[in-house]
């Protein structure tokens, strides 16, 4: 185990607990306003959108990194975005939708936007990057990853090490890159990890969403990417400066 600048160690690994995913779901609301909290009033609907998709679908490609014994960040991904959307549909979002419509999640915007998008009233983010990639990028590209840090840990080598982490694992299984979403401040951040600007959009007046993707040298063999996406292979920890 490494220790970094502030000279707390740092272990990354998969997320396995109920306390483990309750950290990441609080660890997200607490980022989840491009790196600032969220209203308190959204932190149940807006983890579930967020969080769910992983815990309950593709468990076991969420990571934690502990801290000085916390987590302080953590990264959501699958190895196959394509098949996780399919499965969602049916095995998430139905099943969320009957919860907002029998009131366990108060009507709110991030209510109304999660029925308007169910319901194709409305195009996300990702439909309409979608449209100015290159040919073959969700081949290219397979899997995807969302990730923050604690606010008090940022700049200490957290974010790097969960993400080289995510990409050992996935080269391990076989897949050939990684793709993500970003706004603007991040994007140094993520060219430093290997990643490339491939497309931007304008979603509203002066606020620009990109897409970037970094591919993975090729492995000798591959892993299933049903909807449960395979699994990591073993289950090690690693050390990564903090």
């Amino acid at each position: 185990m490494t220790e970094g600048p502030g000279g707390a160690a740092t272990l990354v690994r998969v997320a396995r607990s109920a306390a483990d995913w309750h950290a990441v779901r609080s660890l997200c609301c607490r980022t989840g306003d491009a790196g600032d909290p969220i209203d308190p009033a959204r932190w149940p609907l807006f983890a579930e959108l967020w969080i769910g998709p992983y815990q309950r679908l593709v468990p076991a490609w969420t990571y934690v990194a502990e801290a000085e014994g916390g987590v302080v960040g953590y990264l959501t991904g699958c190895p196959d975005t394509v098949a996780l959307r399919r499965a969602q549909r049916l095995r998430f979002t139905l099943p969320l939708l009957a919860r907002i419509a029998c009131g366990r999640y108060p009507w709110s915007a991030d209510a109304r936007r999660t029925v308007r998008l169910a319901l194709h009233l409305r195009r996300d983010t990702e439909s309409r990057l979608a449209a100015a990639l290159p040919g073959g990028f969700s081949r290219s590209y397979p899997a995807h990853l969302h990730m923050n840090v604690e606010a008090g840990y940022r700049r200490r080598g957290i974010g790097s090490a969960l993400i080289e982490r995510y990409a050992h694992d996935l080269q391990a299984a076989g897949v050939s890159g990684i793709h993500l979403f970003c706004g603007p401040a991040p994007r140094s951040f993520y060219a430093r990890q290997g990643f490339t600007e491939f497309a931007a959009l304008e979603i509203s007046p002066g606020h620009r969403v990109y897409t970037l993707g970094r591919r993975l040298a090729p492995a000798s063999r591959r892993v299933g990417t049903d909807a449960e996406g395979g699994r990591p292979p073993g289950d090690r920890t690693t050390a990564g400066g903090a």
